[in-house]
């Protein structure tokens, strides 16, 4: 109600007018004699005062003649306006507006907001005046209410748009000023350090600031303490001077503020502090529950990227930990390997190898591949490089071995199928190595000699996870300087090409690529034979993808040989 009149637009009478009806248009002396009908009506009216008539309306209904004297008011003009007739119009309470051009208008008038009009009739001007302050304090409701709706569904939508709890917190110190205060100060709790995003506003612009606060500091039972712990302070008179330190400098007064703490999963996530100049309006009823509707809201956001946070810092932590292990340095071997996973967001998956020191001085080494993708099959895979490792520490014999952990994977109730190779490697005097191999149902390794010449080595088995006594294969192949073994996943020889047919990569293309890496390192070979199923499939792969490569290392060269290289 901070307007007083509104703009005036001119009416034009009507019959529906009681004053219209009825002969106010007379002179400003004698009313002229209205026409009767032959049953002693006026126009078709009851020939009853029409005075008596208007007093029974809620409506304030008055007349002004051009001197600017009220001729008639009913009783709803003479009670709300105390207008009486011979009273001036410069000494009533809506003297401006009467004074004014005819026209429709709105005015306060004490603690009630009126709403009026003017209908020009002869010498006279009539005016038609309503309360609507009940209508109006209902539309203001309903559009506060509006307002606040709109509000918190803004502030959810923004509040619940980030996963970061420091953008977070920016947001809602943000989203606060000025809707809500001058200065809004949200304050993370921590154990140590108390992380705190201010916003304010000016009479320029909105500044933002962050800083930090030492938890030692907090005084005990201090506002800002309390919230912590999950109450909340309204417009206590100490509060002001209490939240000082964490306010703009140049702040000024503080009319009214108050700190309530951010709800997060069982305890409070942190603590909101609001604060107003001494010339804004304090926190009413209605707001207060706003501001806490708003609180909770944010905090909710607040807890939900702390939590996000942590569930992401310990599952980068277990996905390192089932991330391909760095390969050692073995004497007299060159190692080389690849990984590429079906999905490569998530950077694991169930295909896996390692190669570690034995008990007995030789080094074991292992190429696996567990039923299924994603998540479930690495953590899988993990458990078995786990359970290798520590069978390894007792056991180097790889047929052993792999019986062992056939046996110790049926034991869980949950067994783990999967395929793979695990063998034991030593070196001769001759730069020769000798690779004692046993397998799961795996697909064989491939032997490059150092001539070029590509084989399978004859090695079958059963897969491990489906019964104890499973027949496992077992092999010895030595490789003399320059040869290679290639150990590789069921996703080399399985990738589905982009053709219409999408046909197999298949042993027989695979073999006869690698015939051409025959005097390639070690490293080089297991890359090139990635990114060849990577061509194959477009990049599109539907299978993890692994390759374990052991290289005796080559002797000096011969001229023959070297010529060839060089070639």
């Amino acid at each position: 109600m901070s307007e007083e009149i509104s703009t005036m637009r001119s009416q034009h009478p009507t019959v529906c007018d009681p004053v219209v009806a009825v002969s106010l248009a007379g002179s400003d002396t004698v009313p002229r004699p209205a026409p009767t009908s032959g049953n002693g009506t006026v126009d078709g009216f009851s020939r009853q005062p029409w005075a008596e008539l208007l007093d029974g309306s809620e409506e304030m209904v008055f007349a002004v003649d051009r001197d600017g004297l009220v001729r008639v008011a009913n009783a709803a003009a003479a009670r709300h306006l105390g207008l009486t007739a011979g009273q001036a119009v410069a000494a009533t309470p809506l003297a401006t507006v009467l004074q004014g051009p005819p026209g429709s208008f709105d005015a306060d008038l004490d603690d009630r907001r009126l709403r009026g009009r003017s209908v020009p009739l002869g010498e006279w001007t009539a005016w038609y005046v309503r309360d609507v302050t009940d209508q109006t304090f209902r539309i203001d409701a309903l559009l506060a209410e509006r307002w606040r709706s709109a509000f918190l569904a803004e502030a959810g939508r923004r509040l619940g748009s980030s996963l970061n709890r420091a953008r977070a917190a920016r947001t809602t110190a943000l989203l606060a000023v000025p809707a809500l205060a001058d200065c809004a100060v949200v304050v993370l709790a921590d154990q140590r350090e108390l992380v705190w995003h201010r916003a304010d506003v000016d009479a320029e612009d909105r500044a933002e600031s962050t800083g930090s606060l030492a938890r030692w500091r907090l005084e005990p039972d201090s506002a800002l303490d309390q919230a912590l712990a999950g109450l909340t302070v309204q417009d206590d008179p100490r509060l002001g001077e209490q939240i000082r330190p964490l306010l703009a400098d140049g702040f000024g007064a503080v009319g009214s503020a108050t700190v309530l703490p951010l709800p997060g999963h069982g305890a409070p996530v942190g603590a909101l502090i609001l604060a107003r100049h001494a010339g804004r309006a304090p926190f009413e009823a209605v707001e207060v529950h706003l501001v806490r509707q708003y609180a909770a809201r944010a905090g909710a956001a607040i807890s939900a990227a702390a939590l996000y946070a942590a569930q992401a810092d310990a599952a980068e932590l277990v996905q390192r930990s089932l991330e391909p292990p760095e390969l050692p340095q073995v004497p007299g071997v060159a190692l080389g390997a690849a990984y590429r996973p079906a999905w490569e967001p998530l950077r694991i998956g169930g295909d896996f190898y390692d190669v570690q020191a034995g008990p007995d001085g030789d080094w074991m080494f292992v190429l696996g591949d567990v039923c299924g993708k994603g998540i479930e099959a690495a953590l899988q895979s993990g458990n078995l490089r786990q359970s290798l490792r520590a069978l390894w520490l007792a056991e180097s014999r790889p047929l052993r071995l792999l019986d062992q952990l056939n046996r110790a994977t049926l034991t869980t109730g949950d067994p783990t199928l999967a395929t793979l190779v695990v063998g034991s490697l030593t070196t001769g005097p001759a730069g020769d190595v000798t690779l004692t191999l046993a397998t799961g149902g795996h697909p064989p390794p491939l032997l490059l000699r150092a001539a070029g010449e590509v084989a399978p080595v004859e090695l079958a088995g059963t897969a491990i996870g489906l019964v104890p006594a499973a027949p496992l294969g077992e092999t010895r192949v030595v490789l003399a300087p320059g040869d290679t073994l290639v150990l590789y996943t069921d996703g080399v020889t399985e990738a589905r090409g982009r053709a219409a047919d999408r046909p197999f990569f298949g042993a027989e293309r695979f073999a006869t690529e690698l015939g051409a890496y025959r005097a390639a390192p070690a490293a080089v070979i297991a890359e090139r034979i990635a990114q060849l199923v990577a061509d194959w499939t477009g990049d599109r792969l539907h299978d993890d993808v692994a390759v374990l490569v052991i290289q005796a290392r080559p002797g000096p060269a011969t001229p023959d040989r070297a010529t060839r290289e060089d070639v």
